[in-house]
């Protein structure tokens, strides 16, 4: 914990302000930080020369970095709806994240908010962090009434999220599975592209996604797959 020395202090300001600017590149992560928290720590080392007067002052100590104010009741993971960039939390790469978790460590019973940096865009590319994630439901095709919740970034594969609903459901690594959407509609269309992305494979919040298990005959309980008509077609 960092106390007192002005110096200190000042390297403090000086580390975070540079890293504040640090280019947003895809595959980052960056951490959420609550305003509320973040805004007593600039006061606390002076951060903007408005609050020089009160650097190094104990009654401005921010304590340990307390992100409950971005949580909903209950949830160490589950971020508030409709959070707004600046207003409600700041977002600082890795490496200034460590640093203040270093200084001032982190709330007990709280987990960092990490997130990742994406490319959006169909024509032009901007990269930003994906600060609220998708949420899926994850179930085994034997028993699709016990559904598990994960929530996942856009930009993660199709076989990131196979391997973590085989981990879920403890299937062995021997045994070959197959992923399918499930639509409201009770229609089932195979994920088959293992390198796709959420986004290239227009997954949506709240989608249920099935895992299949060959049977022991070589056969599979849906029987073959058929690939989905193109509804343009």
């Amino acid at each position: 914990m960092a106390e007192g020395g002005a110096a200190d202090l000042e390297t403090q300001r000086t580390d975070v302000a540079a890293l504040l600017k640090t280019a947003l590149r895809k595959g980052d992560t960056w951490y959420l930080v609550d305003s509320r928290w973040f805004k007593q720590w600039k006061k606390y080392v002076g951060f903007d020369s408005w609050d020089k007067y009160q650097m190094g002052d104990q009654n401005v100590y921010p304590g340990p970095i307390d992100n409950s104010g971005l949580l909903k009741d209950g949830d160490s993971q589950s971020l508030k709806e409709h959070l707004i960039d600046e207003l409600d939390y700041i977002l600082l790469p890795t490496e200034g994240w460590n640093r203040l978790v270093s200084w001032y460590t982190l709330m007990e019973g709280q987990e960092p908010i990490a997130r990742k940096v994406v490319e959006q865009g169909m024509f032009v590319k901007h990269c930003k962090v994906e600060v609220y994630l998708t949420e899926l439901k994850l179930c085994e095709n034997g028993n699709m009434n016990n559904v598990v919740t994960r929530r996942f970034s856009k930009a993660d594969t199709i076989d990131t999220i196979e391997k973590e609903i085989r981990k879920i459901f403890n299937i062995p690594g021997e045994k070959e599975t197959r992923l399918w959407n499930k639509y409201m509609s009770n229609t089932f269309e195979p994920l088959n592209k293992p390198d796709s992305t959420i986004q290239d494979a227009g997954l949506y919040q709240g989608q249920v996604l099935v895992i299949e298990q060959k049977n022991e005959d070589g056969t599979w309980p849906r029987g073959p797959s058929t690939p989905k008509k193109n509804c343009n077609n």
